[in-house]
């Protein structure tokens, strides 16, 4: 579009007179601003506030209204808070980064880790995810992400500065596996977000919040390959501008040398249900968004619902 490269001028002025504002402030006040700037997005994004309560709707279908109105109000507080944070963050050195973390639960990333088969870092558009994998990065060695660059090439210009500075590496979607295999056979370790819609081709539809979701299946697959164990990783903001980083325990695939499970009666040899369980892909798959699912209904505010996830073909 012409347009394009103006519009990218004026959202990177944006950014930049933002981050003026902010480093300009204790670190700690970045999320009061943000929160203010997420009020005022509530009130005027009018698209993106339907889509939150629609999708409040469809995973809380027995809280009042009144209560998911709430929720969708604080959903954008809370990501604007979570935008300043983030670029607030970007003033702290490495040291002063980890100083600000809480750990619960690091130890079951020793254990995973300890394998040798390398580790698949779950998460989720969740809390403060993109501090969540800093001080893994910093403390354990690189941490390998898959993204898509962003679209204005000055934020990925800024982006790409700092995930480098505190031990990311990304990977590019285009040929993503073949590089992922080879960074778990090297023992170390990639995180994946599974929790937005991907398009039909890439996805297999398993359930989230009790609906068919369109999902990745790559993680499981990963795991499914390699052997190596899939670790829940979350950071949700503390007072004080600090963090809690919280690691649950590692999910294991299935030994490949195990028995199938016996085939009930009356059942044939594949089943036709797109949910089936039975699918060990599809197993894992359910697995790893019944961990997220259950981090979101403990902090609901703090989920990106204004992503369209449920979205399935028929209704395009």
């Amino acid at each position: 579009m012409k347009q394009a490269p103006l519009r990218h001028r004026v959202e990177y002025a944006a950014y930049l007179l933002l981050k003026a504002v902010l480093y300009s402030l204790p670190h700690a006040a970045a999320r009061a601003v943000g929160s203010a700037l997420g009020r005022l997005a509530h009130r005027l994004d009018g698209r993106h506030r339907a889509v939150a309560r629609r999708n409040l709707a469809l995973a809380f279908p027995d809280l009042p209204r009144a209560g998911r109105r709430r929720l969708a109000a604080a959903c954008f507080r809370h990501f604007g808070a979570a935008l300043c944070d983030f670029i607030s963050a970007g003033r702290l050195d490495p040291v002063e980064l980890c100083r600000r973390f809480t750990f619960e639960g690091w130890e079951h990333l020793d254990a995973a880790e300890h394998l040798g088969k390398g580790a698949l870092l779950l998460g989720a558009h969740l809390g403060n995810w993109e501090i969540s994998g800093r001080p893994i990065g910093l403390y354990r060695g690189t941490l390998h992400t898959v993204a898509r660059p962003a679209d204005n090439p000055y934020l990925e210009r800024e982006l790409s500065l700092l995930r480098q500075r505190f031990g990311f590496a990304i990977i590019h979607k285009r040929g993503a596996a073949r590089r992922m295999l080879q960074v778990l056979r090297a023992g170390s370790r990639v995180g994946i977000l599974p929790d937005q819609r991907v398009r039909p081709q890439e996805g297999i539809l398993v359930p989230f919040f009790g609906r068919p979701a369109l999902t990745t299946p790559v993680l499981a697959r990963l795991s499914q390959h390699t052997g190596a164990p899939v670790v829940p990783v979350f950071a949700y903001p503390e007072p004080g501008g600090r963090y809690r980083l919280v690691v649950r325990a590692p999910m294991f695939p299935p030994d490949p040398e195990a028995e199938p499970p016996a085939s009930q009666p009356g059942e044939g040899a594949a089943s036709l249900d797109p949910l089936d369980p039975a699918d060990p892909v599809i197993a894992l798959t359910r697995r790893y968004l019944e961990v997220i699912e259950q981090e979101i209904r403990a902090h609901p505010e703090m989920w990106l619902w204004m992503h369209r996830r449920w979205d399935l073909p028929e209704s395009n």
